[in-house]
């Protein structure tokens, strides 16, 4: 009887709870993220060079209805960690070491700061908008040539919004002057991948440099294999049939070129400044 009553007891609360998220939700404007999972990829190498600036987009939602104004938004860099647990024997955690991830983005250098002028006049959600984007200025610095950086971005409440789903709060954008993975590549949503990731596999720098190379080769010096031509591919997928062929007769071609053998360049890996690092490969099967 005692543990009947404990159990409906943790239900009462436990609707109530959810009533007053759902009340809270109704009270007041909130705003989160469309996605929260990945990290998204940018890169200045596409640009030319004499452009030294650039906006990324980062779509937002807003719970509650529209407004007849712009709504201000607030955000702050925070910064990012690991965390590593260490166990007992009886599977209890004893001890944990958190470990800051390198990189991080510096204000005024890799981007504009959020209290800048220039920023504030972007961090707004549109008169009569329920679904936006965080602009966000990045700045072309010379750094990003030799290593790329990380700018974890989250929501904070202003005096035109709460805040959203704890998991949609924050996002990652990492970025450089060097060949990176275009956004799209990996997840669709928080619990599917893209098309691309079905027709290209597992995505590694020197996959991305023959894939370029291929298409070079049938369309130009200034064909790309960028975000928007995955994001084409992911909305028509035959784009991907038809060139993934290609991709694959190249790779071959690479790993079975006796230049390339005796060089230690073939096969062509992942990594290849590590010997045991995974081969690149294009899937067989579409998954």
């Amino acid at each position: 009887m005692k543990k009947l009553l404990i159990l409906l007891g943790c239900c009462m609360f436990a609707a109530g709870c959810q009533e007053d998220v759902l009340m809270t939700y109704e009270d007041d404007a909130r705003v989160q993220f469309t996605s929260g999972v990945e990290d998204l990829p940018y890169s200045f190498i596409w640009l030319d060079k004499s452009q030294t600036e650039a906006v990324v987009k980062l779509p937002l939602r807003v719970i509650g209805g529209p407004a007849d104004a712009d709504r201000i938004l607030r955000v702050s860099q925070v910064s990012e960690s690991t965390v590593e647990y260490t166990y007992d024997n009886k599977g209890y955690v004893v001890d944990s070491t958190v470990t800051p991830i390198p990189n991080p983005a510096k204000a005024g250098v890799h981007y504009v700061p959020f209290t800048d002028a220039r920023a504030q006049e972007l961090l707004k959600v549109k008169a009569g908008a329920v679904q936006d984007s965080l602009a966000i200025i990045l700045k072309r610095d010379a750094s990003l040539q030799q290593d790329k950086v990380r700018l974890r971005i989250q929501l904070e409440v202003s005096d035109d919004f709460q805040l959203g789903e704890s998991k949609y709060l924050a996002r990652t954008i990492v970025f450089s002057d060097m060949l990176e993975q275009p956004s799209g590549w990996y997840y669709k949503n928080y619990y599917t991948y893209t098309t691309a990731y079905s027709y290209l596999g597992n995505y590694s720098v020197p996959k991305h440099e023959l894939m370029i190379k291929v298409l070079k080769k049938f369309q130009g010096e200034d064909a790309r294999v960028d975000d928007a031509w995955i994001n084409k591919g992911n909305s028509d997928p035959t784009i991907f049939v038809y060139w993934r062929s290609k991709f694959v007769e190249e790779l071959d071609a690479f790993n079975n070129d006796p230049a390339n053998i005796a060089s230690g360049a073939a096969p062509l890996r992942e990594d290849p400044a590590n010997p045991n690092s995974a081969l690149v490969s294009f899937p067989s099967k579409v998954m």
